[in-house]
This record gives structure tokens, C-alpha cells and sequence, in this order.
């Protein structure tokens, strides 16, 4: 008969002291046309989407196994900065199957399109387009922005550009009565006949617009967490900026085209300098385009935790911010990442984060030190499914690691094949949790 060890009371008290993550790529996906986004549809499957800029959006499974194509959007033009630039699902995708598109539409506008799902769970329905709203956009083909998002509350939002050329020529990010340049929120609806959305009470200008004040903010999320928006904007000649609000306080002007990054750069008509908001970071512009990420929430990566990631196109430095809410202050540093063209930073389901990037391909965003993996399912060790982010720990040269254990009510986690622990890792059984052998573990 197989013998049961009861091992309890291995509580890891605090972690050491982490200094900034050193960050790499590993590549997951390959063979992609000009991937735009990372995203998961927040269902349970944990399949990940992947829009590309012509139009068609791919479907893996959670080990990231080609599903096939999930949708075409056709009647889009995707020359220079145009194309289909983002998706979303609907915080209730799992029951109603409705998603969201944005891309720049055959005239050059930019539009948002709402879809739904077949009987295929891999394959939209394409005739159940409906094009949420079009907004004109026809004059310089630059400048679209590019994100859509859904907040805790509810609410699709959408970061838009100024319309292009050089310098704003027509002010419209500081219009208020126009939706260019500006975060919008939407409060859609499920419906099958127009309108399919309505004007959030909250929103401070009785139409769509939420911010103002940008320039290109071409992506943006909101940390998963707090809530809070972080946003890239594309710099104009002299400063790339990075932005960041409190939840509770989104409805902000950030100051374009008054200001680029800290400094003045049209001040005509503009308002006293308290009226704006200004970034969290900035770096000069040269050949450059900054690329907003998202803050790390996942549990894989330690020394990853609560870093904001950020990048830019063109030269691949990778920019990571450290937001301290005590002291209200922000930890900045940078590395050099390869490759660039970087589009994206997407999470799973699980916060654990990627990249896509314009060469092709999708990698993981990780941190060359402490791992942790977290067994919380019921069974064998080497199942993936027991593990969180769907990862088992490798058998052998676990350096740096951090194991627990701590499998559902009830559920014991069995060791079915040999486990080599160096004395450098840590292996941590939770109160009361249990841990079968069947095989050999080994802790040097």
C-alpha cells in the first residue's frame, strides 16, 4: 500500500528582496501576418486572438496550437498606420458571444463593429456585423489610435488619434465636440436593432468623450488590479510620453497639442498649465514610437510584479515602471529587448504576459530569475490543468524556483514522476495541504 506524508506548516513568511526584473522574449507563436494584439476573450477556454493588420484574426488554443481563422473583416484599408488595429470581448462573452473590432474602414474612417460568435465556438458569425460607430477620419491617414478596452465598470472604451498630419492642425484634441485625439466610453448594448449604445452618465461632456488631450495613443490598458489607465502617446518631435490615471479620476486633459510630453508646444487659446495632466515619463523622440503597455499582474514571474512594461517600436527599449502608491513616486529603468517591431502587450486570462510583434511572431514576457508555479488543482503533477497558467514545473534544473502546493478542497497533488529540487529553490506545502509520492522527490 502506498504511504500518504502529511507535510504542513512550510509557509514562506516573506520573499527576499527582488531587484528589477531583467527581461526577456521567448518566442510562442510563429508564422503570423503583422499581428496587432494579444487577447484572450476572459471565457475559461484561456484560447488566445490574434488580429492582424489586413484583417484576419487567429484563434490558438491555450498551448497556443493554431485553432484555425476565427474572423476576416473585410472592406478595410490597412496601408501605413490603417488596418484593423484591436479587439475585445464582452465581459459576459461566455454567455452572449459578443465582441468588438476597430479598424479604419474603406473610406479611411475609423469605425467600431460588434460581432457575434457561431454555433462553432472557433468561428465568428461574420453576417452578425453591426458597425457600432463611425467616426470621420477621411483627411491624413495617420494618427488612428488604436485600442479598445473594457473597464470594470462595464463600459468599452476606445483611445482615438487627432486626425493626423503633423502638429494637429485643426486643434481637434483639445475639442472637445470632436472625437479625435480623446479616450471615449461607451455604454453598448445587447440589442439586435440600433442604437447599440448610450452615453455613460459619468461622461463629463455629454457625448462620448471621456479624456482629451492626445496625440496617437495607440495602445493603452488598464492594470487589472486598480483599475487604473496607463497610455502610450506618440510623441511629435520632440517627446514620446507615457501617462497614467487614477480610476477614480479618468476624465482628464493631457495636454496635447498645448503641450508634448512636459514641455509647451502650441500654447494659443490654451488654459492655465494646472488644467493639464501631465506624464509619468517621458524620452525624446528620434526614429521613435512608444508602444503603451500593461502592468504585470500574473504569478508566474516575482520580480515582475506590479511592473508597468512599455516599449518602443523602432529601437525595442523596453521601459519599466514601478508605480509606488505610498510615496506616490515611479522607479524607472530600461533594457534593450530584441526583437522590435513590438505591436502589443496582451495578458491570458491569467495575467501572464506577451507580445506580439510585426516580424510575425508572439513571445512570452519573461523575467530571468525567481519562477513560481502554484499547483491548485487535484491529481497528478504532471497534469497541466492542475497548475495556474495551465504550466508544469520542468523535472529537473528547477533553479530559482518557487514551488506551492496548494490543491482545491479536498484535493491532494500526487508526484507521479521523479521531481529534482536544488537547494537554491523552494518547495512550499500550505497549511493542511497535501502531497502524494508516487515517485521520487528529490531535494538536494
Amino acid at each position: 500500500m502506498k504511504k500518504i506524508f502529511f507535510l504542513f506548516a512550510l509557509l514562506l513568511l516573506s520573499f527576499p528582496f527582488f531587484a528589477q526584473p531583467n527581461i526577456s522574449l521567448k518566442s510562442v507563436i510563429t508564422g503570423l501576418s503583422q499581428p496587432m494584439q494579444f487577447v484572450n476573450a476572459g471565457d475559461g477556454t484561456r484560447r488566445i486572438f490574434i488580429p492582424q493588420k489586413a484583417g484576419v484574426i487567429k484563434v490558438f488554443d491555450k498551448n497556443f496550437n493554431a485553432l484555425g481563422t476565427f474572423l476576416t473583416v473585410t472592406n478595410i484599408q490597412s496601408g501605413g498606420e490603417q488596418g484593423l488595429l484591436s479587439m475585445c470581448f464582452h465581459p459576459q462573452y461566455k454567455t452572449n458571444g459578443l465582441f468588438f473590432v476597430y479598424y479604419t474602414n474603406i473610406s479611411g474612417d475609423l469605425e467600431v463593429a460588434r460581432y457575434q460568435v457561431s454555433n462553432d465556438v472557433n468561428v465568428a458569425n461574420i453576417s452578425s456585423k453591426k458597425v457600432i460607430i463611425t467616426i470621420p477620419h477621411h483627411t491624413y491617414s495617420n494618427h488612428n489610435g488604436g485600442t479598445l478596452r473594457f473597464g470594470k465598470d462595464g463600459y468599452l472604451y476606445l483611445s482615438t488619434g487627432d486626425g493626423g498630419s503633423g502638429g494637429d492642425p485643426d486643434n481637434n484634441a483639445q475639442n472637445t465636440n470632436v472625437l479625435l485625439g480623446k479616450i471615449l466610453r461607451f455604454n453598448v448594448n445587447t440589442s439586435e436593432t440600433a442604437p447599440f449604445y448610450s452615453i455613460p452618465s459619468g461622461n463629463p461632456f455629454g457625448n462620448e468623450v471621456l479624456a482629451y488631450g492626445l496625440r496617437n495613443p495607440f495602445r493603452w490598458n488598464f492594470d487589472r488590479l486598480t483599475g487604473d489607465m496607463w497610455i502610450g502617446d506618440v510623441g511629435q518631435n520632440a517627446f514620446e510620453e507615457i501617462n497614467r490615471s487614477h480610476r477614480d479620476s479618468l476624465a482628464t486633459n493631457y495636454g496635447w497639442r498645448c503641450y508634448e510630453g512636459n514641455n509647451p508646444y502650441n500654447t494659443t487659446d490654451c488654459g492655465a498649465i494646472t488644467n493639464y495632466r501631465f506624464p509619468v515619463m517621458t524620452y525624446p523622440t528620434a526614429g521613435s514610437s512608444i508602444v503603451g503597455g500593461t502592468v504585470y499582474r500574473g504569478e508566474i514571474f516575482n520580480s515582475m510584479k506590479g511592473y508597468y512594461f512599455g516599449v518602443d517600436f523602432y529601437s525595442g527599449k523596453l521601459y519599466k515602471i514601478k508605480f509606488d502608491s505610498l510615496t506616490y513616486s515611479y522607479n524607472i529603468s530600461s533594457q534593450n529587448i530584441s526583437p522590435n517591431t513590438i505591436t502589443d502587450f496582451g495578458e491570458t486570462e491569467d495575467g501572464e504576459l506577451f507580445v506580439t510583434s510585426f516580424n510575425g511572431n508572439v513571445f512570452r514576457v519573461q523575467a530571468d530569475d525567481t519562477v513560481l508555479y502554484d499547483f491548485i488543482g487535484n491529481g497528478n503533477w504532471t497534469d497541466p490543468s492542475n497548475w495556474s497558467n495551465n504550466t508544469v514545473p520542468p523535472s529537473s534544473s528547477l533553479l530559482n524556483t518557487i514551488i506551492t502546493i496548494k490543491p482545491i478542497a479536498g484535493g491532494e497533488c500526487v508526484v507521479n514522476t521523479q521531481v529534482n529540487i536544488p537547494k537554491n529553490s523552494k518547495i512550499i506545502i500550505e497549511t493542511e495541504q497535501l502531497l502524494r509520492m508516487s515517485a521520487n522527490l528529490v531535494m538536494q
